[in-house]
């Protein structure tokens, strides 16, 4: 993808599928970009959503726009394109790269259209969840599946919330609360929600309508993800990831990674390190 200055990569399943597939996925902070005087045709689709910072985009049709966060921009195999911090500083954004049949049938239809490349979609944090939500975090041609029927629905409601005029609007304390459920630090919730003006039920509320789901299983869901890297990346037992991450055991771990990937994390290790292994049974109670 495009070059930058910190890029995390992100697990995609990467199996050609009829129903197309997820290439390429990650997280890009301090982006440089492509540079207007040398533009680049990529040879895939790609969708970029800006979640922080500004950018300039244009293609060889003539397209020129400056881009914030909350803009959706969709990149097509055959268009020379750029995007490039202009006069201002380099921005943060999340992006996937795909093609398959299913996503040229929407180009044909007109759904996919390069003369309107830009979706404006807010909330931030909602939409950028809601990107990374795609990936499954398992390999496999049954990942490829479910991850291209998870961003053809991810275009179909970008598609309709910009054409709307946006989802909701986008509210001063949702970003906030979003980064702090992503920690691992332990939260009172009566606290952590007076912070914000609101009651605990509130709060609740208010969050589950915004993100699609309360704020506890939110920030389980990061924190499986985040347990997802760490079974990629090292080779900790599990009962010191369980332990580093707050589950009360690795049993409860286990089950609990099972549910978000369909693999158990010892599974999910070995198919990521390339090596052959029976499932495991875990046992446990949630």
């Amino acid at each position: 993808m495009a070059a930058s200055w910190n890029t995390q990569a992100l697990p995609v399943a990467g199996l050609n599928t009829p129903a197309g597939a997820v290439t390429l996925a990650g997280r890009s902070r301090a982006n440089h970009g492509i540079s207007r005087n040398n533009m680049r045709v990529l040879g895939s689709f790609a969708l970029v959503y800006v979640v922080d910072g500004q950018c300039e985009f244009g293609d060889d049709r003539g397209l020129r726009r400056t881009l914030r966060a909350g803009d959706a921009f969709l990149l097509f195999p055959d268009v020379a394109h750029f995007y490039d911090p202009g006069d201002g500083e380099p921005w943060d954004d999340i992006w996937l790269v795909f093609n398959g049949p299913p996503f040229e049938a929407w180009r044909s239809s007109g759904l996919l259209d390069p003369a309107d490349p830009v979706w404006h979609v807010e909330p931030v944090a909602y939409w950028r969840q809601r990107v990374a939500d795609v990936l499954t975090g398992a390999p496999g041609a049954a990942a490829s599946l479910v991850e291209a029927a998870r961003l053809l629905t991810l275009l179909a409601e970008m598609r309709v919330a910009r054409v709307t005029g946006g989802s909701a609007q986008p509210e001063p304390w949702l970003d906030a609360a979003c980064r702090q459920l992503e920690t691992d630090e332990a939260i009172d919730w009566a606290e952590f929600s007076a912070a914000q003006g609101l009651t605990y039920e509130q709060f609740r509320k208010k969050f589950s309508a915004a993100m699609g789901v309360p704020p506890a299983q939110y920030r389980l869901a990061r924190r499986l993800d985040r347990a997802a890297l760490r079974l990629r990346t090292d080779d900790a037992p599990l009962r010191l990831v369980a332990e580093e991450l707050g589950f009360c055991d690795e049993f409860h771990f286990s089950k609990l990674f099972k549910r978000r990937t369909g693999l158990s994390p010892t599974v999910y290790r070995a198919q990521w390190r390339g090596v052959r292994t029976k499932p495991v049974r875990v046992a446990g109670k949630v």
